[in-house]
């Protein structure tokens, strides 16, 4: 279990998190909404260690594993998708399951060919590729669906809750449609409340 005990962060004097508290299974899928600047990103950042906390506990989350999709692909630019894949590979299966990922994400025809030239959705595809393609015990992902289409969002939802099963998922939205597609708790930053959906 996650449990999460007041959670403060500010910036340049802005309460960004105030008090946050919350508790998550393990096996949870959890979606942060809320409009901008009401802590969703703040929260994944100290999830992921990237970011401390002002004060506050976070209970549960030493020694995890974590995996994440930032709101930017970050990919490496002038390499190729496999080679943006093959650089966070740990083992041999990881760079077994290269391909395997790829397909699933329907860029395979894409392997050999700079990231540069691929469209916004496609590249939000090789970002998340990458995000599953590492060993986690907890997905982090910072509004992930961002610039793809309808049919394609859907595609890799399930993809998603195929490759994480009995893990922590965590991810921000704006849309509640994608939450409801996620089949996961939400939680509304601006109540600091979390009701099932």
């Amino acid at each position: 279990m996650i449990i999460i005990k007041d959670l403060c962060k500010q910036y340049d004097g802005k309460m960004v998190l105030d008090g946050f508290c919350c508790e998550w299974q393990a096996y949870d899928t959890i979606c942060l909404m809320g409009k901008s600047g009401q802590g969703k990103t703040t929260l994944l950042r100290i999830l992921a260690g990237l970011e401390q906390a002002d004060s506050g506990i976070i209970q549960g989350m030493q020694h995890k594993k974590i995996s994440m999709v930032f709101q930017e692909n970050r990919l490496l630019e002038g390499f190729t998708v496999w080679e943006n894949l093959y650089c966070v590979c740990q083992n041999t299966a990881q760079k077994n399951a290269i391909l395997p990922i790829l397909e699933k994400m329907g860029i395979s025809g894409w392997a050999k060919k700079p990231v540069d030239i691929l469209s916004g959705g496609m590249q939000r595809r090789v970002a998340i590729a990458r995000a599953l393609l590492v060993d986690f015990d907890v997905l982090l992902m910072d509004e992930p669906f961002q610039g793809l289409d309808v049919h394609t969002k859907q595609h890799i939802i399930q993809i998603i809750q195929d490759m994480t099963k009995d893990k922590l998922v965590c991810m921000s939205t704006h849309h509640k449609e994608e939450a409801l597609k996620m089949h996961g708790k939400v939680i509304e930053m601006t109540k600091n409340s979390i009701y099932d959906i």
